[in-house]
């Protein structure tokens, strides 16, 4: 009876130290982690391609009589909404979406 009491301890003891040593471990994985998805990020990522420089106002035409006047129509639109005067404001630019 006492032999099968000892055996009982002895066997709770172990495996509570058992569990807290797999957990310590884990813990301790948890400083490791981020150190190795780090390195992986490094390998995995490929190198930035440089391009060319482009000039974009090259690129870009001169505004043509058509599109002059697209843009005093759009800006009449825009004072009649807002009922204020073309005098007030300046278009800058005007971007097509397509």
């Amino acid at each position: 009876m006492i032999g099968q009491a000892l055996q009982n301890t002895v066997m709770g003891i172990s495996i509570v130290f058992s569990m807290l040593a797999l957990i310590s471990i884990l813990i301790y994985c948890f400083r490791i982690i981020p150190y190795l998805t780090e390195k992986l990020k490094k390998n995995t990522e490929p190198e930035p391609v440089s391009e060319p420089f482009i000039d974009i106002r090259l690129l870009v035409p001169e505004p043509t009589e058509d599109e002059r006047e697209l843009v005093a129509v759009i800006a009449a639109a825009i004072a009649a909404s807002e009922e204020i005067s073309t005098d007030d404001f300046v278009v800058r630019s005007i971007r097509r979406r397509y």
